[in-house]
């Protein structure tokens, strides 16, 4: 049973990043990208990092050189030094927050905040952005301790662990208990989004779909969300436009 204050995460497909083609000129976490994904009426899912001085930006990966050419990430750049900088050689800036929230129109958001050290300023300037935003929003982290500040400092935020089976990573306990969801009922975890590759082998997800929604990432086929939907309640999707843009009923 899904609570009624959270339905509207299982409404809407989620756009990964914005409904981006990154090999036609619409990079990934554009605004050209979330204003089609808002144009569209899909909800929208991001990626929030900081900048050496402060300034909330919308990036995906810990290392600027896939999307820019540059070397460096973001922490180490100040924002003067981000927006001489060009996303996949096109026109396109790497978007402030600010500027995404207005991109969004507001359509529902998943905002992910980036893992960094020294919890507490990103997320306080997160939802001081988002309480600005006019629809539906919620965040969501891999680190369970961002959700925990969520939870112990603005507990009205709807929150999610990201997860997924960490293969190759970290030591055994630590990829244990992040993999099997162990420290979510320790955040105050609302919902859980779970990578596709081994969402449906995962007991722990099985468990929590029983409580709380289930958000799979990232389906990229509509032959793919065919063969797992059952074992969610909503996806984040790429590289395909869905066939329809909300959810059948369960």
């Amino acid at each position: 049973m899904i609570r009624q204050e959270y339905k509207w995460l299982t409404d809407i497909f989620v756009a990964h990043r914005g409904l981006f083609d990154n090999n036609n000129g619409i990079p990934e976490n554009s605004l050209p990208a979330f204003e089609r994904a808002a144009e569209r009426g899909f909800a929208i899912e991001t990626d929030v990092q900081m900048t050496q001085d402060g300034v909330l930006v919308v990036f995906h990966d810990d290392t600027l050189v896939r999307m820019t050419g540059a070397e460096g990430k973001i922490c180490e750049k100040t924002f003067r030094e981000i927006r001489k900088l060009r996303l996949l050689q096109t026109n396109c800036i790497i978007p402030t927050f600010e500027e995404f929230l207005k991109a969004a129109k507001g359509v529902n958001l998943v905002v992910e905040i980036k893992t960094h050290k020294n919890i507490g300023e990103v997320e306080q300037k997160t939802y001081d952005a988002l309480k600005k935003y006019t629809g539906n929003y919620c965040i969501e982290s891999f680190n369970p301790f961002i959700v925990r500040w969520f939870k112990k400092h603005a507990p009205e935020v709807v929150r999610g662990q990201l997860s997924c089976s960490f293969a190759g990573a970290f030591g055994p306990i630590k990829r244990r208990l992040l993999s099997n969801l162990k420290l979510c009922k320790w955040n105050g975890s609302q919902f859980i989004a779970y990578d596709a590759a081994t969402i449906k082998q995962n007991k722990a997800v099985r468990h929590y779909a029983k409580k709380i929604p289930i958000i799979c990432w990232t389906i990229r086929s509509q032959a793919q969300y065919d063969q797992l939907h059952d074992g969610f309640d909503n996806m984040i999707f790429d590289s395909f436009i869905p066939s329809e843009t909300e959810n059948k009923a369960k």
